[in-house]
């Protein structure tokens, strides 16, 4: 990559995390208008931190779906669904189902998800105007119909059940494996935090299974490259956006907390992405 082209690189970087925190900033004006209540802030937070913490997510946000845009075929609205659709479900969705059980404060606030939709789909506006496949590669009707005539029906629908169900599965066994360093937390309610039962949890994991494989899907129909940097790819960006951007702003919970949820998620996406190029994206498509 040559001085110039880093240059112009980073400028549209720049650029889309500029309309992503302009997206925000809309957002919270929809949710007001509508007469959405403002969520409180957590205890031990302030807005002017949060902000500056927001400006680098606005960034990383804008990194992650560009890298991913750059390896998409299909045209402009194509690649902007895709993206948008990803980055809300990840980002702004699974966060409120989360917090919905884990928390009792107003984190599962429906407020918040009017502005991370905003910032998501402008966002991904962005980036797929500015961050498109070099070159073209296959043409998108016949990579589409190259995925969906890989299996039969029956051979399709226990892919997809098997991949539904590994989400629920995978969040259980990473999430016994750091219990014993934050399970104290959330029994003592610290920070607004609360234990919920097992079947909430089931339950809600079951729906962010469904959630996450949805939101995936058009990143793997419509992806051209190898399959291993699809899962480099698919992996880092569910880590950014499931959690490491929440545990990167939650200043006010503990450290030791916060590092053991990030390794925790750092390892839920890497394995789940494994699980999802494994199953459904079993041909490399340049």
């Amino acid at each position: 990559m040559t001085i110039r082209r880093a240059l112009a690189t980073g400028a549209k970087v720049v650029a889309g995390a500029l309309v992503y925190y302009i997206g925000f900033i809309v957002g919270g004006l929809i949710a007001g208008a509508t007469g959405l209540p403002a969520p409180a802030l957590p205890v031990g937070a302030d807005a002017a931190t949060l902000g500056l913490y927001q400006l680098l997510v606005s960034l990383i946000f804008t990194i992650v779906l560009a890298v991913l845009s750059r390896h998409l075929a299909g045209g402009f609205l194509l690649r902007w669904a895709a993206l948008a659709l990803f980055s809300w479900v990840a980002y702004g969705l699974n966060t409120y189902l989360e917090a919905a059980i884990f928390t009792a404060y107003e984190a599962a606030s429906v407020y918040t998800l009017v502005m991370q939709a905003s910032a998501a789909v402008l966002c991904s506006a962005a980036v797929a105007w500015m961050f498109a496949l070099e070159p073209a590669g296959t043409p998108v009707v016949a990579g589409i119909g190259a995925f969906l005539h890989r299996y039969t029906t029956p051979q399709w629908a226990w892919r997809f059940l098997a991949a539904w169900v590994a989400f629920p599965v995978i969040y259980l066994a990473f999430g016994w494996l750091v219990q014993p360093f934050v399970i104290d937390f959330y029994r003592q309610q610290m920070a607004g935090l609360t234990l919920p039962g097992w079947g909430q949890i089931l339950l809600t994991q079951a729906l962010r299974g469904l959630l996450f494989l949805l939101a995936c899907l058009p990143l793997l129909i419509l992806w051209r490259g190898s399959r291993r940097r699809l899962f480099a790819l698919l992996g880092s960006g569910l880590f950014v956006f499931v959690g490491g951007l929440y545990m990167l702003q939650a200043y006010w919970y503990p450290t030791v907390m916060r590092i053991a949820h990030a390794l925790e998620i750092l390892a839920d996406s890497f394995v789940y992405a494994g699980v999802l190029v494994t199953l459904l994206a079993t041909e490399v498509l340049e």
